[in-house]
Formats: C-alpha cells, structure tokens, sequence
C-alpha cells in the first residue's frame, strides 16, 4: 500500500511539474489551475503513503531513502503555504520538479528496515525530525526563489527577454519570497535542532555528541543566522542574498547525503 501511494503521488506530481513548466511558455491559466489540483492530490496521497509508513515501521526516518520521502512532503507542504500567503502559483515551476526528483530517487533507492533503539522511542525524536525537515524546506523554498530570481535578473538584462520574463514573478516579489522563506525555515529548524539538544541529553546524558550530522547543521544554522542577520540588519537584498540562499540549499543537501551516508552516528536511527 505504501509504494502504491508512493508511485501514484510521485505520478501527479510528475504530472503537475509538467503543468507548471508547461505555464511558462503556453497561456498559464487553466494550466496552473490544474496544476495546484494535482500537486494537492500528490500531497494527500504522500501523506497517505508516510501514514503507512509509520503505522508499519513506527518510527522516524531511519535511512537515505525515508529521508528524501520527507524530505519531499515537507518541501510540498512549505510551498503550499507559501503559495498561499503569495498568491502566485508560478512559483512551482521551481519548487515541483525539486519534489519529482526528491520522491523520485527515494522511490529508487532501497528500502533497508531499521529498528528505532529504545532510548529514542519518545515524542522528542518526532519533534525534532518534524521541526528540522519543515526548517530545511523552507530553505529549498528559498532556493528555488533565488534561482528565479537570478533568472528573471538576467531575462530583465537581456535585450529579448521573450515571454518567460512576463510569465515569472517581479524581482520584488521573488527576493520577498526568499526573505519569507528564510523567516520560516529558520526558527524552524533552531527549534528543531533545541530539541535535538535537549533529546541528546535526556538520552545520552550530554547535550551534544558530536555526530557528523549535529556538526553541519550547526554550521548550517550559522550560516543561515548571518544570513538572516544579514538581510534584516545588512540590507542584504536582490543578487547576493539570492545567491546566498543558493550556497547554503547546497549545504542542507550535503548534510542529507554526505552526513547520512559517511558520518551517521547517534544519527543512526
């Protein structure tokens, strides 16, 4: 049932990804209505497939190929929200295709079962992997706002922008998506990582252990507080926040695959 929901979200999304992109060159109306129905029923049906999930493994995440799944539902989740608050649905363009290939390679990696050890069968491991995974969506959030941004930057320098320009958002809009973006994902995921702290010490006796995976999302969180310093008190706006929000995306991915892979750890689920 779980892989069935899975390649049937994995299905509409692929199905609204195409929608989206296909709203950039062809009239967007009725194609990006059909696209927030599709990318919608995807997310009830992912949803379906993660319930599945952990009413049969009872566990969080626990492997490269669970990670990615929720990774994908959160960064869905995230966009729906923010698709909402900026009534633009031009924006999945980005957003929905990073979800196809998330799910997607999650789909095709193998699904090894894990055992959750005792000590961290509580309500704190659901905290803290709920508050990290939606903190880190919303950063690919922003990511995907930069390279909008950096693209339609480039059409407006063009001398024949052609009819992608009109088809994507303002500048302003865009850089206000990263900086929303930002805004969320980072008390997010300090919460995420608080209750990381506070789960280590109720169950190892230290607040820290040290693991690959606690030490890049730390620096992750550093550079994501500079950032956000940055722009509220810098006035870091436009071309460098954009490409900022672009280095540090590419950070959060290496903690997911590099740190999951080489250096688990107490992360070891």
């Amino acid at each position: 049932m779980e892989l069935t929901l899975t390649y049937l979200a994995l299905l509409f999304y692929l199905s609204a990804s195409l929608a989206y992109m296909g709203s950039l060159i062809a009239r967007p109306g009725k194609l990006l209505r059909a696209a927030g129905i599709l990318t919608r029923v995807g997310f009830v049906l992912h949803t379906g497939a993660l319930a599945v999930h952990l009413y049969q493994q009872g566990r969080p995440p626990a492997n490269l190929a669970d990670w990615l799944s929720f990774y994908a539902w959160a960064t869905v989740a995230v966009y729906i929200v923010t698709e909402v608050h900026y009534e633009s649905k031009v924006i999945g363009s980005f957003a929905i295709p990073l979800v196809v290939l998330l799910l997607g390679a999650s789909a095709a990696l193998p699904k090894t079962i894990e055992t959750l050890s005792p000590p961290l069968k509580n309500f704190g491991v659901w905290t803290h992997v709920i508050l990290t995974l939606l903190g880190n969506a919303a950063f690919a959030l922003a990511c995907c706002g930069a390279l909008m941004f950096l693209v339609q930057e480039w059409l407006l320098k063009s001398r024949h922008p052609g009819i992608l320009f009109e088809r994507l958002p303002s500048l302003k809009l865009l850089d206000d998506l990263c900086h929303f973006s930002l805004t969320l994902g980072f008390p997010l995921l300090t919460l995420g990582l608080l209750s990381g702290v506070l789960l280590s010490y109720s169950v190892w006796g230290s607040f820290l252990s040290w693991d690959g995976r606690q030490i890049w999302s730390t620096i992750t969180w550093v550079f994501y507080a500079a950032l956000l310093h940055g722009r509220l008190a810098g006035g870091w706006r436009g071309r460098k926040a954009a490409i900022l929000s672009i280095i540090g995306f590419c950070g959060v991915v290496f903690g997911f695959l590099v740190a999951n892979l080489l250096i688990r750890g107490t992360h070891a689920f």
